[in-house]
This record gives structure tokens, C-alpha cells and sequence, in this order.
């Protein structure tokens, strides 16, 4: 059964997006083909010429338009964040293609950058974005380049700071984030890719559970992972890929601030 009809099927009263809508796997082999030279700053353009790089560019923002535009039919709420696979007004505006935000213009849509949203009795924490590899150290880089990646992760750590400001522990909080936390589903299992094998988490989302401990995260990424874990006393989440028909469906009683039943759609 396609994953959109078996939504429809629960009768979900809120729908939440990790990121990654857009398909881009014939660009990530492309990444790893040329890993060397792309590395920090990603110019596809260059590696395939403009007219090849736009044709492919053109498909992915469509795949990403398919599924906004699903979503948008199933008339539910949507609390979205975006990935590292998504395409946004300004990745995309010299084109003259439309980005992700153009399909958050409605009233049920709402894109979780750095937010916090209350749902009925749930506090909803979102933070967008994703640190690659070489921000994680995971990849020799320049010195001038370094201070430019230190940079990027000092505003990261002070946007996690920004959202869980007055952070209430005794409210039911979900937070949501892209990237899965440091050891946790974060083993690459995918051969083709250079990092094949290494745990490739995020060792500041990781810290932050660690030190709020909010009731439930919700992350992505890891296409290859779904499940759950502990960390402490949260219970954290990886939905799946929604492209192999999987999510997870959560009931939560909101007067009692706890999770009634978890069931994973494969």
C-alpha cells in the first residue's frame, strides 16, 4: 500500500517531516564519485557543465514538488524541517525554480527553522539544517577553510542554544532535528559511499539531548535506519525513509504528558 494511503488509513491529527523530500541519489554517487575535489564547497555546476547539472537540478526540485504537494492533500497539519537534501529559494532562485519555503505559504504548512510551535498540549522543537562531514571533522581540510567551518558550528550551537531558551521539562517536548545524534543509527552502511563504516552523528544534537532530555525526538537522515532507542529518559526516533513506503505513527496523551503506542510502518 502506498505510504500516503496508509496515512489516511491512522487519521493523524499532525504530520511531521524530518527532511530530505527532494530524491537526490544520482547526485550523492555523483558526490562520491568526484569526494576529492567537491569536498567542502559542493559545485556541481562545474563537475557537469551547466546544462547537464540543470537538467538534473530541474528533476530533483520536481521530486521535492511531488511530495510537498502529496502532503499538502492529505489536509493534516504539517511541521516540517529541512535536510541536507533539500533545495531551498535561494539554492535554486537563479534558475528561476521555485524552493521548499514556497510550499510552506498555507496555513496548515509550517517550516520549523529554528522554531518552537505548541500542538494542543505538545511543545514542538525544530531545528533545519544539517552539518556535513567536513564540519564534524570527519574530513582533512585547509586552515582557512577550518576557521570558516568553526564558525558554522559555533552559530549551530548557538541556534540550539536559541531553542531550547526556557525550556520547561515538566511540559511533553518533542524536538526535531535532521541529523541523528552521535552513536546512534549513525553507522554508514551505504559501500559506494568514502565514509563507509563510520559513525557519522552529531555530536552537539547528542549533547543537547543529553543535558534537556525532551520527551521525544524525531530524526532522519540515516535513509537506512528505523527504530527506536533511549537516551536517558528520551526516546528517540528514526522514521525511516518515506521514499521506501516507511514512517511511524505516535500516540501521545497529551493531559498525561506521556506516549501511549509507537508502531513503525515498513
Amino acid at each position: 500500500m502506498h505510504l500516503k494511503k496508509k496515512i489516511e488509513k491512522e487519521n493523524v491529527n499532525l504530520i511531521v517531516g524530518v527532511g530530505d523530500y527532494a530524491d537526490t541519489s544520482v547526485l550523492r554517487d555523483i558526490e562520491f564519485k568526484f569526494w576529492k575535489k567537491l569536498k567542502t564547497e559542493k559545485n556541481f555546476e562545474k563537475i557537469l557543465g551547466k546544462e547537464r547539472y540543470l537538467r538534473l537540478l530541474k528533476k530533483i526540485v520536481k521530486s521535492q514538488k511531488i511530495i510537498l504537494n502529496s502532503l499538502k492533500k492529505l489536509n493534516k497539519p504539517f511541521f516540517g524541517i529541512y535536510g541536507n537534501s533539500d533545495y531551498l529559494n535561494k539554492d535554486v532562485k537563479k534558475y528561476s525554480l521555485n524552493g521548499l519555503e514556497s510550499f510552506f505559504k498555507t496555513s496548515l504548512f509550517c517550516l520549523l527553522k529554528t522554531s518552537k510551535k505548541r500542538f494542543k498540549g505538545i511543545f514542538i522543537r525544530g531545528l533545519s539544517g544539517y552539518r556535513g562531514a567536513s564540519s564534524k571533522g570527519l574530513i582533512n581540510i585547509d586552515n582557512v577553510k577550518k576557521k570558516k567551518l568553526k564558525k558554522f558550528n559555533e552559530g549551530w550551537v548557538k541556534r540550539l542554544k536559541r531553542l531550547f531558551t526556557n525550556y520547561n521539562n515538566k511540559k511533553f517536548n518533542v524536538f526535531v532535528v535532521h541529523d541523528v545524534p552521535y552513536g546512534y543509527f549513525d553507522v554508514i552502511r551505504y559501500k559506494k559511499s568514502p565514509l563507509y563504516g563510520k559513525s557519522i552523528g552529531d555530536k552537539y544534537i547528542l549533547r543537547f539531548i543529553k543535558k534537556y532530555q525532551p520527551s521525544l525526538v524525531l530524526c532522519g537522515h540515516m535513509h537506512e535506519y528505523q527504530g527506536k532507542k533511549k537516551i536517558g529518559k528520551t526516546i528517540l526516533i528514526t522514521t525511516g525513509s518515506a521514499a521506501d513506503g516507511k514512517a511511524v505513527i505516535i500516540e501521545i496523551d497529551e493531559k498525561k504528558g506521556k506516549i501511549k503506542k509507537i508502531k513503525f510502518i515498513q
